[in-house]
């Protein structure tokens, strides 16, 4: 699976992003409260769960969709021009 921050910066443009099929967030994690566990969805339909399975991420650079129980801390990065 592709990473977007292999091949992106924080700071790209938006232009830039879009040539590359990338949206505007830069680091889509959270951290579930229960174990700990910091997640991040690194591409599109990158559904990731945390270590005991209470919480999920999904969405790479283009959405974030969290879920679970209640107990994620969101960690979102945007794009430095967003």
């Amino acid at each position: 699976m592709t990473d977007y921050q292999d091949f992106t910066t924080k700071d790209m443009p938006i232009g830039e992003r879009r040539k590359l099929n990338v949206g505007n967030i830069w680091s889509n994690s959270i951290k579930c409260t229960k174990c700990g566990d910091v997640i991040r969805s690194k591409n599109r339909h990158d559904f990731v769960r945390c270590e005991c399975g209470a919480v999920f991420v999904d969405g790479g650079s283009w959405y974030q969709r969290i879920g679970g129980a209640k107990g994620a801390e969101d960690l979102t990065e945007l794009y430095d021009d967003i």
